[in-house]
């Protein structure tokens, strides 16, 4: 069965985001390429103000990109608290310049009754793995707005 809000992410395929809770999300523009329950997909074009000064993204930039992604999985699994991160473990592998559109693909490994681990492959246009992460966040205990 799908649920409600996995539902609405499903409608947001092919769009780019600029609508979230998520301000940071939001500056970065991504679309969403796939989404199904604890699966999501999106893609981010690497811009200039992104880029460190040798013109590829910086590293802060590809976290970013990765954490976002992680936040939308675990969107999808309708928690019934919001989440945060406690680790962020990254392992950069390739660069990716400015003009390149890169797709991050964050699963949820397990979702146990206090913590989340979850693991993130991003990809360039060609298909080379430029970066792989993994996280683990706990529940906050704050109830997601609108479910109080």
């Amino acid at each position: 069965m799908v649920s409600k809000i996995l539902e609405v992410i499903q409608g947001m395929v092919g769009k780019e985001v600029d609508n979230s809770r998520s301000p940071a999300g939001n500056w970065l523009k991504p679309r969403l390429e796939s989404a199904e329950r604890g699966k999501v997909a999106i893609s981010v074009l690497v811009r200039p103000e992104m880029c460190n000064p040798f013109g590829n993204i910086h590293g802060g930039m590809m976290s970013l990109v990765i954490d976002e992604a992680i936040g939308w999985a675990v969107v999808s699994l309708e928690a019934q608290s919001h989440y945060t991160s406690v680790s962020l473990n990254l392992d950069f592998l390739y660069a990716a310049p400015a003009g390149e559109r890169i797709t991050a693909v964050a699963e949820i490994i397990r979702q146990g009754k206090k913590i989340i681990n979850a693991e993130v492959h991003v990809y360039n246009e060609s298909g080379i793995l430029l970066s792989k992460a993994t996280s683990n966040l706990v529940v906050t205990g704050m109830q997601p707005a609108g479910q109080a």
